[in-house]
């Protein structure tokens, strides 16, 4: 599996977007910024999945049970770097197993790819609702969410 990983890695790496020279960066306008970011809010012009703009698909990730925690590590490396190069990141809760951020970070390749050129698109896979978070017990509104449940004596807020 090491050698596949290897490669896998290399390909995440080619699949960086080249930085934008000064020049190029002087060409978007804050109205132009502005726009791009009241298309994404409004859902309109929306961009294919980051999969096909960077050429990797989730199919091409072995799953976490038959990788080591190092290689977990490596992959998920190479896609943080590859994010940052299209001004996206991840935050990830530091209690969440590496095993169960890796098909999460990974399904992000499935999402859309907004590119803010002077901004960055942030990804925290928490929508605010615990019950249905998909970081279940590592949801970081969890604890909340119980407090004010069991101060209202209600099943849901």
């Amino acid at each position: 599996m090491k050698t596949y990983v290897t490669q896998l890695i290399a390909d995440i790496e080619h699949a960086h977007r080249a930085p934008l020279s000064a020049a190029e960066k002087e060409v978007f306008t804050f109205e132009e910024e502005m726009e791009a970011v009241e298309n994404y809010a409004e859902g309109r012009n929306i961009p294919p999945p980051l999969s096909v703009q960077c050429g990797i698909t989730v199919d091409q990730f072995p799953p976490e049970d038959q990788l080591e925690d190092d290689e977990i590590r490596n992959i998920l490396d190479a896609l943080q770097q590859m994010f940052l190069s299209r001004n996206m990141s991840i935050d990830m809760p530091k209690n969440v197993p590496i095993r169960k951020a890796y098909p999460l970070i990974i399904d992000l390749l499935n999402e859309e790819a907004w590119y803010f050129p002077t901004g960055t698109l942030h990804h925290d896979f928490c929508t605010g609702y615990a019950p249905e978070c998909e970081l279940g017990e590592y949801c970081p509104c969890l604890g909340i969410w119980n407090e004010k449940t069991e101060s209202h004596g209600q099943e849901e807020i």
